[in-house]
């Protein structure tokens, strides 16, 4: 169908002529009878087979996208030329993207400044219609807007928010846009939000941790002689602002930071990501880094100014920031990131909102030598079995009749020192990314201590609790023998939850699903540790199938005399009894405060008031004895 309009408020107008085609046709349709410059080339199924295997092998390298490129741009470059466009176009403003490819047509250019013009008009357009545009005879000749033909497909999420548009241009000599290249585009709209909402993140809009890993694997080899740096910021007070104002508040804190984190004030080329909840990271190309520092100051100061809550009472808004050097070497960002993240840490402690550079000053070289010693230590722990599991009971609050549990914690036999927190051993483990190496032996170690209990486990329906740390979510190889080791195991359904904290699911919600996805089936499940502290909790629960959440420890110890604690145990209880999950609360150190976590409605209760920690090889053979006596037949299973 043909209109014509020269209303701007109902669609854009371009000059004299102009033909619109509305109303999005079928996905792929046959034919083009009807559209103008309709002589199909070949048979319209050849067409559409030939696309759907096209859109297919584009999908897939959208994932894989070559050096220098994202998924976007490699999209947008063949769309164009598939298309056969002079010029193609994204923009999507809420995630910093405005995409241009040129073709090799030399009116490219005109036709790109009239697209910079154009834009706003176009999204308004695509905001008021949320259907596909045609436009085969936009513009005249000597006019501002060229004569060209343009197409283009707004990018309308499920819930229906516009999150930008794709536009096409062709110049006024070339075919018309066909009722296939409409269709065509519509698929190429789909993947192009699908590929940026798997590499943005929903609520700033920055790249996730996952797509800053991918973007600079595609240019690392471009700058490989050229200083780069990594700033880490951490966003000063976001549980108390999230505490005394709400989640839509944090949340609006969070989003004009990174508003800040964004063009104009980085340098081009510079990458920007939510790494965590409130925390962010920015890769600075060509950037020593002195240079890094001076930027990130001045981003500091940006920061303080802005304005968050009421005007009466506005909220005053602060970063700390740690700056390392982005080394050339294997997993050099994920080093740089770790370097970075302690050095903002320190600035952290030092008083918040203020700087710290990770170098050689400051006893980072001794710091290194002491890093050195202790990865040999946590080395030699793992294949001598200094490292020690114990168990800390789980008890029902509400109703007896429920069965309990263990949480597996980790202890290390220290030669000098007896049973003791393996604290520097975790921490160090963690800035040179081998906690999935803890990970893997823990889970090793208690599954093979739970197998042989399995049917006084089946029995007495007891629950296990096994941590994992965000390092392993999403860790392919960690997955695949996490797999293998709970096959082999082969316990009771429900028997095994694996805990993961709120914010290690946060910084990578897409692999913590699928790590779900894959695992569930084998009959064990997931909770979310540390439950509360992140800045959009019920979205987690909404996006994770989860079946249990552990109130984070910080608002269960002040509970009795902290009422603002107290609200956010009640509204934790009954989010997550509206989703059908288990809730825990930790650090349960009084029969006081048992008691007033039991009013609340909690469901189960963690700490000393029930129990200490004890090794979990007495934990178990106590429990094997006392089923013994019940049942004198249970067997003791190899």
């Amino acid at each position: 169908m043909q209109t014509t309009s020269s209303d701007p408020h109902v669609e854009p107008d371009f000059g004299a002529g102009s033909s619109c085609a509305r109303g999005p046709p079928d996905p792929l349709a046959p034919g083009d009878r009807g559209w103008p410059g309709s002589q199909p080339e070949r048979g319209a199924l050849t067409e559409q087979s030939d696309d759907l295997q096209w859109l297919v092998a584009l999908a897939a390298d959208a994932q894989r996208p070559p050096a220098g490129h994202s998924g976007v741009h490699q999209l947008l470059a063949r769309a164009s030329t598939r298309l056969r466009s002079a010029l193609g176009a994204l923009y999507a403003p809420e995630k910093h993207l405005c995409l241009v490819h040129r073709g090799d047509c030399p009116d490219a250019g005109p036709l790109a400044a009239f697209w910079v013009r154009a834009r706003d008009r176009l999204s308004v357009w695509a905001l008021q219609k949320r259907e596909p545009l045609v436009l085969n005879s936009a513009g005249k000749s000597g006019a501002a807007a060229p004569r060209c033909k343009i197409l283009v497909v707004p990018l309308c999420a499920e819930s229906g928010r516009l999150i930008g548009v794709l536009a096409f241009f062709r110049t006024a000599g070339s075919r018309d846009y066909r009722r296939r290249d409409c269709a065509l585009g519509v698929q190429l709209g789909r993947l192009a939000l699908a590929t940026i909402e798997a590499q943005f993140d929903a609520l700033t809009g920055l790249l996730t941790r996952e797509a800053l890993e991918q973007r600079q694997a595609c240019v690392k080899s471009e700058r490989a002689d050229l200083d780069q740096s990594v700033l880490y910021f951490d966003v000063d007070q976001t549980h108390v602002v999230n505490d005394l104002y709400g989640f839509e508040i944090g949340n609006e804190m969070l989003v004009k930071v990174a508003n800040v984190l964004a063009p104009p004030r980085l340098p081009e080329g510079a990458l920007a990501a939510r790494i965590s909840a409130d925390r962010f990271a920015v890769v600075l190309p060509n950037t020593d880094t002195a240079g890094a520092a001076a930027l990130a100051e001045h981003l500091q100061a940006s920061i303080r100014g802005l304005t968050i809550g009421p005007l009466d009472g506005p909220i005053g808004v602060s970063a700390s920031c740690g700056v390392a050097p982005l080394l050339a070497m294997p997993q050099g960002l994920s080093r740089a990131l770790a370097a970075a993240e302690f050095a903002c840490k320190t600035a952290k402690h030092g008083g918040r909102d203020r700087l710290k550079i990770d170098s050689c000053d400051d006893g980072t070289m001794l710091r290194g030598h002491v890093d050195a010693v202790t990865v040999g230590q946590l080395r030699t722990a793992l294949k001598s079995d200094q490292l020690l599991l114990y168990a800390q009971p789980i008890v029902p609050l509400r109703n007896a009749a429920l069965p309990g549990g263990y949480e597996v914690l980790l202890r290390l036999n220290d030669p000098s020192q007896g049973v003791v927190l393996p604290g520097m051993l975790v921490q160090v483990a963690h800035r040179y990314q081998l906690l999935p190496m803890i990970d893997q032996w823990v889970v090793r170690k208690a599954l093979q201590l739970l197998g042989a209990h399995r049917e006084m486990l089946a029995a007495r329906r007891l629950g296990i609790s096994i941590n994992l740390s965000g390092q392993s979510i999403g860790d392919e190889e960690f997955t695949r023998e996490l797999g293998e080791m709970l096959r082999a195991a082969h316990l009771p359904a429900g028997c095994v939850t694996f805990e993961i904290t709120e914010q290690a699911a946060v910084s990578s919600l897409a692999r913590a699903e699928e790590m779900i996805r894959r695992l569930a089936p084998l009959n064990c499940r997931f909770a979310l540790d540390d439950f509360g502290t992140g800045s959009n909790s019920l979205a987690y629960l909404n996006a994770l199938p989860i079946a249990r959440v552990k109130i984070d420890g910080t608002f269960v110890q002040d509970i009795l005399a902290n009422s603002r604690s107290q609200a956010t145990v009640r509204g934790i209880v009954e989010l997550a009894r509206g989703f059908s999950i288990d809730t825990v609360a930790e650090f349960v150190e009084s029969d006081a405060i048992a008691k007033r976590v039991r009013e609340l409605g909690v469901d189960y209760a963690q700490g000393y008031a029930f129990g200490a920690p004890e090794p979990l090889e007495t934990v178990l053979a106590g429990l094997y004895r006392e089923a013994s006596r019940q049942s004198p037949r249970l067997p003791l299973e190899a």
